[in-house]
């Protein structure tokens, strides 16, 4: 537009430049992207939620699932082997499952004697134990007395002089066909049975399995990461177990002769249950500590021998637990105390004593897949993991796929 004077008038140029919109479009990028995430931070926290409380809930399904897969898994090697020997996977699987019977049908009946005894013997002892430990069971009677006496005190004073106590009369509970006893033992069939078939089953046909699961992926590269995932849970769970089971073996050995020098009865039963409850961490060394105190309580005329083979015990399980087992399961995976503890923790609130026992392979399992997944890498720097190989470069091992299709 032009004025009087012929010259042509420039509007005034606006704050708002185009220039700027790229910078709020970033803005408000970054913006959706943060709601985005705390979204699903939110969404993976109540799926986190939800999956804890069924497994809480199913836990008598879930139970003899789990350990049949990672029983699966670690003999999976065994299996593998005697198929490329020309063995069907049905034969082998039958052998495996005999010879898994013998070795528990044996182990029960040497150990069961001793164990009879020794638990027949326990009504018989505690006055005995009630008098060697009555230093302890006084000053527990003293406090116990003194806590009666100021809440007997707080209730007098809240009560009206009209108010009396109600008597109330305790009856024994009838006999019925719900005892813990019989609930438990139909538990216990159940998880064998259930435990029992389906590791069978996986044996004989669990390669099939991992093929036609492999087949349903959509491309190369999730193929591979599967293979990846199931081959390094398999190597971690079957190294745990082999080097678990030779320290546990050499505890058992220790700690049988520890109770022979110390002269307790059956230190052939002693090495063993040490060698078999070992296997169940943390808890395992504090219920044969525990067992070992009583017994030599019993057996012993002062207490203080009682504490000496109870402290033999606890040091051995020490060093072991503290010294030996992470120098040489700490090469090959590094496993943090904190998370191993916390574990044992929620697994054995969720499932009871077997969930302390799979408390370490469930950890292990966990750490291997977060290895080899992108999704899960946020986990797998919690677990502190090292994030395995570098997922963007060929590897050597592609050639998992043509091994695990041949199968």
């Amino acid at each position: 537009m032009c004025d009087s004077m012929g010259t042509v008038a420039v509007p005034p140029v606006s704050e708002e430049t185009p220039e700027n919109a790229p910078s709020e479009i970033v803005v408000a990028t970054e913006l959706l992207a943060r709601r985005v995430g705390w979204v699903a931070s939110g969404i993976w926290f109540c799926a986190g939620l939800l999956s804890i409380y069924t497994l809480y809930i199913g836990r008598n399904l879930f139970m003899p699932i789990a350990v049949a897969l990672f029983a699966y898994l670690t003999v999976r090697p065994m299996i593998r082997a005697c198929s490329r020997l020309g063995i069907p996977t049905g034969v082998s699987a039958a052998g495996v499952m005999i010879g898994l019977c013998c070795v528990l049908s044996t182990a029960m009946y040497l150990l069961s004697g001793p164990a009879r005894e020794m638990l027949q013997e326990v009504p018989r002892s505690m006055k005995e134990v009630k008098v060697k430990l009555a230093f302890v069971f006084d000053h527990l009677e003293t406090v116990n007395d003194a806590t009666e006496d100021i809440s007997q005190a707080a209730d007098e004073e809240s009560l009206s002089p009209d108010e009396k106590p109600v008597p109330v009369q305790i009856k024994p509970t009838a006999w019925t066909t719900t005892s813990p006893l019989i609930a438990g033992t139909g538990n216990a069939m159940s998880f064998f049975s259930i435990a029992g078939v389906l590791l069978y089953f996986l044996m004989a046909a669990g390669d099939a399995l991992i093929r036609n699961l492999m087949s349903a992926l959509p491309t190369f590269s999730s193929k591979r990461r599967f293979i990846e995932a199931v081959e390094s849970v398999q190597d971690a769970l079957s190294s745990y177990l082999a080097w678990v089971t030779l320290i546990n073996a050499c505890l058992g050995i220790t700690i049988g002769t520890a109770m022979w020098v110390l002269g307790m009865p059956s230190p052939v039963l002693w090495g063993v249950a040490a060698m078999l409850l070992n296997f169940v961490p943390i808890v395992g060394a504090m219920v044969g500590i525990a067992c070992v105190f009583f017994v030599a309580l019993v057996n012993h005329e002062h207490a203080s021998y009682a504490f000496i083979v109870a402290g033999t015990y606890a040091t051995l399980t020490t060093l072991e637990g503290q010294f030996i087992t992470p120098s040489i399961l700490g090469r090959s995976m590094k496993l943090s105390s904190v998370l191993v503890f916390l574990s044992i923790v929620i697994w054995g609130w969720m499932w009871g004593m077997m969930g302390v026992f799979l408390a370490v392979p469930i950890l292990i399992a966990l750490t291997m897949i977060s290895q080899k997944l992108d999704a899960m890498s946020p986990i797998n720097a919690v677990l502190g993991g090292s994030g395995g190989r570098d997922r963007g470069k060929p590897t050597d091992d592609d050639h998992s796929l043509e091994t695990a299709t041949s199968m």
